[in-house]
């Protein structure tokens, strides 16, 4: 048992040097001199806390959100946080909303918020740090470009929607075909029973979506000019930060 858990430590620590590196199994295990089949089975619970992050089976591993929570650090992709955290002030401070940088945790289909901005309005929109991905606009926004293929193994996996989350996608059809009016327009709108509208764009890397930008505030101030403002200036923070993590080597 000690030796499990000294394996789990040193491939922390190994993954922790480059944490926005995608490692492949092969390359963990042998690093330590450890059976692959054992150090696949340290990773599953790695995985399954969130220390570790699966990137998919052909692609390896990186560090989760939790090492990142152990640090204090409010962001598990620095580059992503640091091209995006000054556009997102200054969506702020034209609009007075609430503005955060969101991606997709796959492993409990949860979204984690990995910067935040709030505007100085008294009635001022609050988010979790980890939400349902049904339940929220980016959530719901980046399982929209996820394949196919993807999105009905996490179906099989977390289920359909509760009818309380999202009304409108309660049946796998009916989820779909949400998901495809979401990727098809760019863009979400999400309405929630306090009135509370979210408004979310994607944020690529090259041909993948890999977080989402949203402003969120109260319904009865998303109209007239406002609302147009909220759109153009999501967008335009979309192809901004997109273009900058174009140029980095590194995977996020």
């Amino acid at each position: 048992m000690i030796q499990v858990i000294n394996r789990a430590f040193d491939i922390l620590e190994f993954c922790a040097k480059n944490p926005e590196h995608v490692y492949p199994l092969s390359e963990i295990a042998d690093q330590f001199n450890i059976h692959h089949t054992t150090c696949a089975n340290i990773l599953k619970t790695l995985v399954l806390r969130n220390y570790m992050e699966n990137i998919g089976s052909k692609k390896g591993y990186r560090l989760g959100s939790m090492s990142y929570q152990l640090t204090g650090s409010s962001s598990f992709r620095r580059d992503l946080v640091q091209f995006a955290k000054n556009s997102m002030e200054d969506i702020v401070e034209e609009l007075n909303e609430t503005c955060i940088l969101a991606v997709l945790r796959k492993t409990d289909m949860i979204r984690v918020v990995l910067h935040q901005v709030h505007g100085r309005n008294e009635l001022t929109v609050r988010t979790n740090i980890e939400k349902k991905a049904y339940k929220s606009a980016t959530g719901r926004l980046l399982l929209s470009y996820l394949p196919e293929k993807e999105i009905s193994r996490m179906v099989v996996k977390f289920g359909l929607p509760d009818i309380n989350d999202w009304r409108d996608a309660s049946t796998q059809e009916k989820l779909f075909f949400e998901l495809q009016k979401i990727r098809k327009e760019g863009v979400i709108f999400q309405y929630d029973s306090n009135h509370i509208v979210g408004i979310a764009v994607p944020i690529m890397k090259e041909e993948h979506v890999i977080a989402s930008i949203c402003v969120y505030m109260p319904e009865m101030r998303f109209c007239g000019s406002i609302k147009e403002l909220t759109i153009s200036r999501l967008r335009q923070v979309s192809i901004e930060v997109s273009k900058s993590l174009s140029l980095l080597k590194n995977d996020l």
